[in-house]
């Protein structure tokens, strides 16, 4: 009976040495396994993404009629955006940083605040521009973040869309090789505003009404998109009935408009939002 209990004492002892055994080799095998690590997506703002990466990076742009604006002469529109991030990293966008740089003038965003768009996320903003005149939806002019070397598409819109697809079109490059931020714009500091802007009685109220919208056109201003409508023709400065532009009679009309006449009663009409109304056009 001793040798029996013995016996069972001594069995119980090697099975239990066996789990102890088992146990601390499962918890050295469960620590010396390699923990899985978290990865960090990077986040960068657009600008200081590379080319290529920029590429992954996708602009719409979508064109509204805004018909609580004053429509009369010409429509006014508004342009919404949609942005695909197709990279492997998080990006922003300072949303007051977006431009519309046209011809004759640049339209700054009127959002504020940071834009983040996760990898592989789709974002859109609502009326990103506001006061966009019917003569800057015709592809000269382009839309750019910060400034020229980040352009998102040119301002050419095919069924009121316009994408970055639109960059590579070699007719949309060459219209566009005039075309800089440095241009005569209605979005200049206050300062720059009321040297530029003639006959101004207030370089407060000309500085609030330039950056706001392009409601009113300086001659020079006129004469440029004018001057670039003619360009776009294959005309010269000099093809206005045998006038060159610079000679011609200009007056200012209602609503920040211009005529341009020459000696023989022609007459060439910029509206405030930079249509041209030529010789021979039918009234509208």
């Amino acid at each position: 009976m001793k040798k029996s209990l013995i016996l069972s004492a001594t069995m119980l002892t090697l099975l239990l040495g066996g789990c102890t055994t088992n146990s601390s080799s499962n918890q050295k095998e469960s620590s010396s396994s390699p923990k899985s690590s978290t990865r960090t997506v990077k986040t960068s703002y657009f600008q200081n993404l590379s080319n290529s990466a920029k590429r992954n990076v996708k602009f719409t742009f979508k064109l509204n009629q805004d018909d609580t604006e004053d429509n009369t002469a010409d429509p006014v529109y508004v342009v919404s955006a949609t942005i695909k991030n197709s990279t492997n990293k998080n990006i922003k966008f300072d949303q007051s940083k977006f431009i519309c740089v046209l011809p004759s003038n640049k339209i700054i965003s009127d959002k504020t605040g940071t834009l983040t768009i996760k990898a592989g996320e789709t974002k859109s903003i609502n009326q990103l521009f506001q006061k966009m005149p019917e003569q800057g939806t015709l592809g000269e002019g382009y839309i750019e973040y910060l400034n020229s070397d980040n352009k998102l598409a040119y301002t050419k819109f095919t069924h009121n869309i316009a994408s970055s697809n639109n960059l590579t079109e070699q007719k949309l490059i060459t219209q566009n090789k005039d075309t800089t931020a440095n241009s005569t714009n209605d979005d200049m500091d206050s300062s720059e505003s009321s040297s530029s802007v003639e006959n101004s009685s207030s370089s407060e109220s000309s500085s609030s009404q330039s950056t706001t919208s392009s409601t009113a056109l300086t001659e020079s201003q006129a004469k440029q998109i004018l001057r670039n409508w003619a360009k776009s023709r294959g005309n010269g400065d000099d093809n206005f009935g045998g006038t060159s532009l610079d000679d011609l009679n200009a007056s200012e009309g209602d609503n920040g408009s211009w005529s341009f006449v020459n000696d023989d009663g022609l007459s060439w009409g910029v509206s405030s939002t930079g249509k041209i109304h030529a010789p021979g056009d039918p009234i509208q």
